[in-house]
């Protein structure tokens, strides 16, 4: 499955959708880094947020999501903009604990941090926020910044599964908001189907970006965008 980025509405119940396939990116992000299993997977769920918050920004905007954590990690900075650009390093890549791939990963957070958002607001102006690391969750904690920090109702999940040997087998990212005159119930229900693990089931399967969104979120899915994503570095 080739990795790429789609965004778009399910007009019916008034929600945004991005959806982020970022295998092939993930694993580049690994080797160039030389990271280990559970810091590549914590870069890896990094990058795929970074990439959900950079198609939000208009134009040429970029966005930072930076991650402060007290684990072994360290913290990690990811920049993306809106045309599927991201990059970023992760402070400590040599972090590994063995046994379930993706609670290694939390462990590499550790018990306490910040996750902080800057973005930019074009013409020179900025809007950074923060909220503390409570689910030590990249996903659940980057889903209460936005109902905390930029109170839009939002649902974020982010899943990686392994492929035998390889632990970035898949990554996947989703990000469904509210839209003003959306349904709060509706974003509820996309919650919990998040939350039962659905979309790492579905990016097990190589369902497609359309199937993916029509099991979660809703079948009358308005497509905006498909755009092809990089790891790009713009020094």
């Amino acid at each position: 499955m080739r990795d790429h980025l789609v965004r778009g509405i399910v007009e019916p119940q008034g929600l945004r959708v991005v959806l982020v396939r970022s295998a092939d990116l993930s694993r580049m992000a690994r080797m160039l880094h030389g990271a280990y299993p559970s810091s590549a997977i914590l870069f890896a769920q990094g990058l795929t947020a970074g990439l959900l918050l950079g198609a939000l920004q208009k134009d040429k905007a970029r966005i930072n999501l930076q991650i402060e954590c007290d684990g072994p990690a360290k913290g990690m900075l990811i920049d993306a903009d809106a045309d599927g650009n991201v990059r970023g390093t992760i402070r400590q890549p040599l972090v590994h604990f063995p046994g379930d791939p993706v609670l290694g990963a939390r462990a590499a957070i550790g018990r306490a941090g910040f996750l902080s958002v800057l973005r930019d607001l074009g013409e020179g102006n900025f809007y950074r926020g923060s909220v503390e690391l409570r689910a030590l969750d990249v996903a659940h904690d980057l889903e209460r910044y936005f109902d905390e920090s930029e109170q839009v109702a939002s649902a974020v999940e982010l899943a990686v599964v392994p492929r035998g040997e390889e632990p970035l087998g898949e990554v996947a990212g989703i990000l469904v908001q509210k839209l003003p005159d959306g349904d709060i119930e509706a974003l509820a229900q996309v919650r919990s189907r998040l939350r039962s693990g659905k979309l790492a089931e579905l990016v097990a399967t190589s369902a497609s970006a359309q199937e993916i969104i029509t099991t979660l979120v809703g079948e009358r899915f308005e497509l905006l965008a498909d755009l092809e994503i990089a790891y790009t570095c713009t020094c």
